[in-house]
């Protein structure tokens, strides 16, 4: 019986995030790549998320769970929050 992994390695993040920046929309590519890896998104999930759900003033995203019902407040870190500027500052021009 093989076991194969369920997750990407450090360094296949980090090839899917250098590939993100040479994308069509580079900045919307890189920021839900990056908080899909650090949040642990489903595809679900990311596809739910709102503006609504962000509070850059407070540095936090209310993510809506929908396995089981379990939503919850994460804590945004420094590079992701600098990730989400520059994708609303390309995205509302």
């Amino acid at each position: 019986m093989s076991t194969r992994r369920k997750y990407l390695t450090q360094s296949e993040v980090e090839r899917l995030l250098e590939t993100a920046k040479t994308s069509g929309n580079p900045e919307r590519d890189y920021c839900l790549i990056y908080m899909s890896f650090i949040h642990g998104f489903r595809v679900s999930e990311v596809r739910h998320l709102r503006l609504s759900d962000l509070d850059l003033n407070e540095g936090s995203l209310y993510i809506h769970r929908l396995k089981q019902g379990f939503s919850t407040t994460h804590p945004l870190l420094g590079k992701e929050v600098r990730a989400i500027k520059a994708w609303l500052k390309v995205r509302r021009t």
